[in-house]
Order: structure tokens, then sequence, then C-alpha cells
């Protein structure tokens, strides 16, 4: 369990830049405070970046499974038919990616990322439109819930916004603790289909949605 002392957000709209730090004392050793800091910055074309949005779409993609992953497999992965639609061909028209990275250890700590899609299809769940983006996104173990996935979402929804889409989907399992994340961020469920069928959620990047996101600490 931990206690939040403080974090503060700031953001420079032109190049899409996020920086936030955290502080929080874990409740179970009350002595021990931690501290992190980390930016988010558009993911470049870079074998680096492109082998870690693989890496991490895959993390999205089956959250159960034992990882990390052998980096250097990304090849053999890209050809899952669940990884496939999201990272083939990745450069096209509507393609967006975030990545975290810590700015002391400058190690990446969580990625965000979407696309178009031309129809529905059962390997990309939270398809809505040809029109709006189907995001992913995925946070390393070790860097969860110190608010790194709400300035992934942050950085995404301004960057779409600001690219002329009205709104952003995905697809997640009611089980998934993430949905509650989602729907501080503004999403709302679409659909409600049998377990474990994923829930369609959407937001509205209008000038209510754009005001909430900027004013979001989560």
């Amino acid at each position: 369990m931990y206690w939040w002392d403080s974090m503060w957000f700031s953001e420079e709209r032109d190049n899409f830049m996020h920086i936030a730090s955290a502080k929080w004392t874990n409740l179970n050793r009350i002595h021990t405070i931690q501290t992190a800091s980390w930016l988010v910055w558009p993911a470049t074309h870079s074998e680096e970046d492109q082998r870690y949005l693989t890496y991490m779409c895959y993390v999205s993609v089956f959250p159960t499974r034992l990882y990390p992953l052998p980096m250097g497999e990304e090849r053999v992965i890209q050809r899952l038919p669940q990884i496939a639609p999201w990272r083939n061909e990745w450069g096209r028209p509507g393609d967006m990616a975030f990545i975290a990275i810590d700015t002391i250890t400058k190690k990446r700590l969580g990625a965000i990322w979407c696309r178009l899609f031309p129809e529905a299809s059962d390997f990309v769940p939270g398809f809505c439109s040809s029109n709006i983006p189907n995001l992913g996104i995925a946070v390393d173990t070790y860097a969860r819930h110190r608010g790194i996935g709400g300035s992934l979402l942050r950085s995404l929804k301004q960057a779409a916004y600001q690219q002329g889409y009205t709104a952003l989907s995905l697809g997640v399992t009611a089980k998934n603790p993430a949905r509650f994340l989602y729907e501080r961020h503004g999403f709302k469920t679409q659909n409600v289909p049998a377990y474990p069928d994923p829930i369609t959620m959407l937001v509205d990047l209008g000038a209510k949605a754009d005001k909430s996101y900027k004013n979001s600490i989560c």
C-alpha cells in the first residue's frame, strides 16, 4: 500500500513532451520514501524504440503471460496474429506512439500506441470505426502504480486531438483493473459483452475531454 506525498506534471505542447515526478511512501515500510521522474516522448523509428513497442504490444495483448521476453525475439513475436495487425508496416497514416523514459536511468518504462484499422477484427479488440484510432498501452511491471499510464494517455490524447481526431477507442476485459484508469481519463463503455470478451471503450476528444485530461494527475 502506498501513500502519495506529492506529484507534479508539466507539458510542452509543441513537441508533445510530458514530464512528471512522483514521491510516495510505502506504508508497509513506513521509512521507505521513493521518488521517480519520467518523460513521455514520441517513439522514433530507431531499432530500439520499435523493438520496445513490439515488446510492449505483447505485454498488452498477453498481460498474464510471463515476461520479460528475450529481446531479439521481436520478429517472431511480430508474426503472431494478435500482434501483426498492430506492428506490421508501422508508420502508415494514423500511427502514433509514445514511450515513457526514466529521466535518471534512461530506461523505458512503458508505451502507448494507436493506429487506424479499416474494419473490425477478432485480433483487434476495441474497434469502433475506421476513422477512430484504436489504442494499446502497457507499462513494465516494476514501473506500475506511479502514474505513468496516465501520463501516456494524456500524451496520446493530446497528439490525436491536435491531429484532428475526434475520439480514441480501446478494448479491455471487464476484470482488468486498468479499466478504472481509462474511466478516469474519460473513456466510456460502449458495450458489455459476455466475459471474457473485451469491453469496447471510447473517449471523446472534444473540448470537455481535452480539459479533463489536462487537469488530471492520474
